[in-house]
């Protein structure tokens, strides 16, 4: 087969998977291929997706939601709770001791049997919560095949089958590898970000050829997914292709006019990380500040300060003031997830027009060190277990090739940036290094988005899989899944049922309800 090829692409979400892909997409649609791509959760009604834009250019992209599914399905719920309990309980192993509040993050939505399990004797040893995770993972593999997902899947009768990022929490998309396999479909995982393999959910379901980044992803999904790794792909960072050639759209004095920054100054551009990692980074900036401002270095004291807040995290600078702290803009006031050409553009130059970058942990330092700009970092005891405490921190910032330069204390990081405002960048070989073996791994001058799609094209054009049918026992499995899942249903809604008439019984008198 050497045409056309239909490929299905599932996305989570329009807005949170489009930018990692869109070089993806195009060039599988300037190849002549057919691609759909069909999203978990489609938005607020009147959202503006940038796929619509895309869509309109090239006629062989299109969209829509993926297969309709009700949140009342008791098996989809049986589904998420064990996937959730799966996920949650990875947590305890070894290489996540030092990560609780990626174990707290699922905690509160995993069932109490699961969190229950963790204290108890023999169970809750770690020899005993791995094979319950074990447990879950096969249970949870031999789920019966949603039927409107295989009716989805029939209907496009895709010749590959793309997920991403399919590791989220309570993520539908296991179920959508499991239809395909049963249909005989080649599956792939496309890696979305830096960070998806060490601090989400598991591949609870595993896909035909997982595509990473680099080495060290491969080296995660082998080890902490159990992915073998001849299904392994590596390609490169698709999402940062465009970096490479990007060129600034104004100059620096423009720029700083059109911010309010001074053009005679050099400023220094603070990248705000998200919620999760940083939930109250305005004071922490604040404070930040405060101390250039207190600095013995007379560049530090003067220094301009542009910060950029991060577009999922912008309720904390809807009412900062830097007023009587020099010149600190705010800049754009509500963030801009860079998803077209002007937000785009306003990025790049805010990062290319800067004198240092300075972040907590964000893939936007990544970004920084391709544009060339030093990179720093403070080890900050507020956020402990999401610097130090998170695994791909340390990719980071790792003292053997990472991007940033991490400094221990407040000291240590303004020597650090007075240095870089005397324009001495000694760390800039490796960040060439690292962006060489994180970033482009197959050569700095060798874009990944190629790599990715001749990946995608060599798998959509192996051999289909032939359709993979259960077995007596995972029949056997099914049926008692589906008839406890039953149950369950039929005891809360009669619970439910209960509880309003509950509500609706006259009270006696001199009764408070």
């Amino acid at each position: 087969m050497n045409g056309a090829l239909r490929v299905l692409f599932f996305m989570r979400h329009p807005l949170l998977n489009y930018r990692n892909f869109e070089s993806t997409l195009r060039l599988l649609v300037e190849r002549g291929h057919e691609v759909h791509v069909a999203y978990d959760v489609m938005g607020d009604e009147g959202d503006t997706h940038p796929i619509e834009g895309l869509s309109d250019e090239l006629p062989g992209l299109s969209w829509g939601p993926g297969p309709r599914r009700s949140k009342r399905d008791p098996l989809m719920r049986l589904e998420q709770a064990i996937g959730l309990g799966a996920d949650y309980l990875r947590y305890f192993e070894p290489e996540f001791a030092d990560a609780p509040k990626l174990r707290e993050r699922y905690e509160a939505r995993v069932v109490g049997i699961v969190r229950r399990a963790t204290r108890m004797p023999l169970i809750g040893s770690r020899r005993g919560l791995r094979w319950l995770r074990r447990a879950l993972l096969w249970t949870g593999r031999a789920l019966p095949v949603r039927p409107e997902v295989e009716a989805f899947l029939r209907e496009r009768a895709p010749d590959v089958v793309l997920l991403t990022p399919l590791v989220r929490l309570g993520s539908p998309q296991g179920s959508y590898i499991r239809a395909a396999k049963a249909l005989g479909l080649r599956t792939g995982l496309l890696v979305h970000s830096w960070d998806n393999l060490t601090n989400k959910g598991l591949i609870r379901d595993m896909p035909d050829f997982v595509a990473v980044w680099n080495e060290e992803q491969r080296e995660e999904a082998v080890a902490l997914h159990g992915v073998p790794s001849e299904r392994v792909l590596v390609t490169g960072a698709p999402t940062y292709d465009q970096w490479f050639d990007w060129r600034p759209s104004r100059d620096r004095e423009a720029f700083c006019a059109e911010v309010g920054l001074p053009a005679g100054r050099p400023y220094l551009l603070y990248l705000c990380s998200s919620s999760f990692i940083a939930p109250h980074e305005a004071g922490y900036v604040e404070r930040w500040v405060r101390g250039l401002r207190e600095a013995d270095d007379p560049r530090l004291r003067e220094v301009a300060v542009l910060v950029r807040p991060h577009w999922k995290n912008v309720e904390d600078w809807l009412d900062v003031d830097f007023s009587g702290l020099g010149d600190v803009v705010v800049w754009p006031r509500l963030g801009a997830n860079p998803l077209d050409l002007r937000s785009r553009s306003d990025f790049f130059d805010s990062m290319h027009h800067s004198a240092a970058i300075v972040g907590v942990n964000t893939s936007a330092l990544i970004e920084s060190a391709i544009v060339g700009r030093a990179v720093h970092t403070r080890l900050a005891p507020e956020f402990r277990d999401t610097q130090e405490g998170v695994p791909h921190f340390q990719h980071l910032a790792r003292s053997d090739g990472g991007v940033l330069r991490v400094a221990e204390t407040s000291e240590e990081h303004l020597d650090q940036l007075s240095e870089a405002l005397a324009g001495d960048d000694r760390h800039a070989e490796v960040r060439r290094r690292f962006v060489g073996s994180f970033v482009r791994p197959l050569g700095l001058d060798t874009p990944a988005t190629p790599i990715l799609v001749d990946a995608v094209e060599e798998a959509a054009r192996a051999p289909a899989p032939a359709p993979r049918r259960p077995s007596p026992a995972v029949r056997a499995l099914r049926y008692a899944l589906a008839v406890g899942a039953l149950v369950d249903d039929l005891s809360s809604a009669k619970g439910r049922r209960r509880r309003r008439r509950a509500l609706r019984r006259p009270v006696p008198s001199g009764e408070l309800r």
